[in-house]
């Protein structure tokens, strides 16, 4: 392997390994006889060109020479737009961007050289709407030489890599934010949703399902791994675990646990097979699901003294007990029972705590926690 093979595969795995770039940027400029090399994104807002994400190399970070120069800020005259739109997608020096004796080219050598920084090379593309991507090299200022053709060729050649890299990085971060979002959703889920695959080895699991394992059902993760105190149920899950993953069923069910700490799994296998991950959804038996009468009378349309009585009901109460503890009559309350059947479509009481506990209230937590 070459060594220009090497540097393009080190810089490719910057994206998933952003710890990588400033090594990367050593190797650059060796290869191109810099001292300094800076990388950044540049996008524009409200108040002009900001820089939205730089790195450089090791000596431009520990402050041997001055943090991210060439394209340190908005107020860097390399990136006015006048000079953007000169410079835009071709390799460039100073003397491309700025009229002669024009005062901020001084001002910006000026600066440079109380740095240690001498000649400038470097290309900007565009990046998207409003954004830029910027690579800066410098030379040392004592070494009293510029780039040479060789140097700038090479430049020229690694400048599209540079670039792909980090609109692959940027592609990489929003994937991991919409999937820290995503999590964060399937966190206010009351059923615990975890995957796993053939083996039983969790590959991701939502909040609930990280309390239920941890409440003393009898299952728990263990290395890693859905563990079953019981032996025999162990081997059971582990079974049907495997039958689901390997597509022998499409789902399986389940009950584990003690009598009093029962804990139902359901075993799905996903459409596509997905590799291999199976999906387990677990809920603790006789729970049920706590609703709160404002999410009741939102959702179906009632009173806040309907909604508080068909909560009620739902928390396994009867008409006299909840009428003993509102403190009002056993008639007052069955007039309600029929005007929250009437809004309801229901007739029945049992009927009515199923549409509540398979209504989409039930499957989202209340904020502030797990119920």
């Amino acid at each position: 392997m070459t060594v220009s093979d090497q540097l393009l595969l080190h810089l490719y795995a910057c994206p998933g390994e952003p710890d990588r770039w400033p090594g990367v940027l050593d190797r650059i400029c060796r290869e191109t006889g810099a001292r300094s090399a800076v990388v950044q994104r540049i996008e524009r807002g409200h108040a002009g060109l900001a820089v939205a994400w730089s790195t450089a190399d090791h000596d431009t970070l520990a402050g041997e020479a001055a943090p991210n120069p060439g394209l340190a800020d908005a107020g860097n005259p390399r990136i006015a737009m006048r000079r953007i739109a000169r410079g835009l997608d071709r390799v460039v020096r100073d003397e491309d961007l700025f009229d002669p004796g024009d005062a901020e080219q001084s001002r910006l050598h000026a600066q440079l050289a109380e740095r240690g920084l001498g000649r400038f090379m470097g290309k900007l593309c565009a990046a998207g709407e409003g954004a830029y991507l910027g690579l800066a090299l410098h030379r040392g200022l004592g070494d009293g030489g510029d780039f040479s053709a060789e140097q700038a060729a090479r430049f020229a050649a690694l400048a599209p890599h540079v670039r792909q890299a980090c609109e692959l990085q940027l592609a990489l971060g929003a994937q991991a934010e919409r999937q820290r979002r995503l999590q964060r959703h399937l966190d206010q889920l009351r059923a615990g949703i975890l995957m796993c695959d053939g083996d039983g080895r969790v590959q991701w699991s939502n909040r609930s399902a990280q309390a239920l394992l941890e409440a003393g059902h009898g299952v728990d993760q263990r290395g890693g791994r859905l563990r079953v105190a019981r032996r025999d149920d162990d081997g059971r899950m582990r079974a049907l675990i495997a039958e689901v993953a390997e597509g022998r069923r499409a789902s399986a069910f389940l009950t584990l646990g003690e009598p009093r700490q029962r804990l139902h799994v359901a075993l799905q296998s996903p459409p596509e097979r997905d590799g291999g991950a199976v999906l387990v959804v677990l809920t603790a038996a006789g729970a049920g699901a706590p609703l709160s009468p404002a999410s009741i009378a939102s959702l179906f349309g009632l009173s806040a003294a309907e909604a508080s009585l068909a909560a009620g009901l739902v928390a396994g109460q009867t008409l006299e007990q909840y009428a003993a503890r509102r403190g009002v009559g056993i008639g007052t309350v069955r007039g309600q029972v029929k005007q929250v059947f009437a809004k309801t479509g229901t007739a029945r009481q049992a009927e009515l705590v199923g549409l509540m506990l398979t209504s989409a209230a039930a499957q989202v937590l209340e904020r502030g926690g797990l119920a």
